[in-house]
């Protein structure tokens, strides 16, 4: 899709699903353009959706069983926005942010089912580096969850994360997994290694406060 807004209706599509793989091919490629009211079948959701040039916006899409990602962020300089919609059961994570100096926002999003993290900031990709800017607001986990976020802190990423409501989460007892920072690599030179959970810093602007349970 290319420079365009495609409604879709509501209507159910998928390809196949490969589990983990990252040579998977995603359902939609998405050029400075806009998706609407689309559901991505269980088994079916592959590599999900690419933003790969200028402002994507993702709106009402549902992932109905992630496979690899649910959407990817490619495109240096623009922005992908989520809004609406919902995503279950990720084993990995549900939203990939590889292109530098970008920003994805995630609004009025929710999540069912295991979900290992809603977002990360690429921690190994070919010619790494950012920084990568992430907003959420008004999000809802009804599921269990690994961390939330994960962002780099040697490459200046920052999130931002505002009314997050996840089911069973009570500070301090179920803690601080909401925002991890990370060292990231670039590409065959080792992994990504974690610095920690973190509230209020320059990469994790998030307080316990902009977190509820249910």
């Amino acid at each position: 899709m290319t420079n365009a807004t495609v409604d879709c209706g509501g209507i159910t599509v998928g390809t196949s699903c490969a589990g983990g793989s990252e040579s998977q091919q995603p359902v939609f490629t998405l050029n400075n353009a806009t998706i609407k009211n689309v559901h991505l079948k269980a088994g079916g959701a592959a590599d999900g959706i690419h933003c790969v040039a200028g402002n994507c916006r993702l709106e009402n899409v549902v992932w109905d069983d992630v496979c690899e990602d649910a959407a990817t962020l490619k495109d240096a300089g623009v922005t992908m926005t989520v809004s609406g919609g919902s995503a279950n059961a990720a084993d990995d994570k549900v939203f990939q942010h590889n292109s530098k100096n970008s920003t994805i926002y995630i609004e009025n999003f929710s999540t069912t089912g295991r979900i290992g993290k809603l977002y990360r900031s690429c921690g190994d990709c070919t010619n790494n580096g950012g920084p990568r800017f992430v907003n959420i607001n008004n999000v809802t986990m009804n599921g269990s969850t690994g961390t939330i976020v994960g962002v780099n802190r040697n490459y200046g990423d920052k999130a931002t994360i505002r009314n997050l409501k996840i089911k069973g989460w009570k500070y301090p007892d179920s803690g601080g997994e909401i925002c991890m920072e990370y060292i990231g690599v670039e590409k065959s030179s080792g992994s990504s290694s974690e610095l920690g959970l973190f509230w209020n810093t320059a990469s994790c602007d998030v307080s316990p406060t902009d977190v509820s349970g249910f």
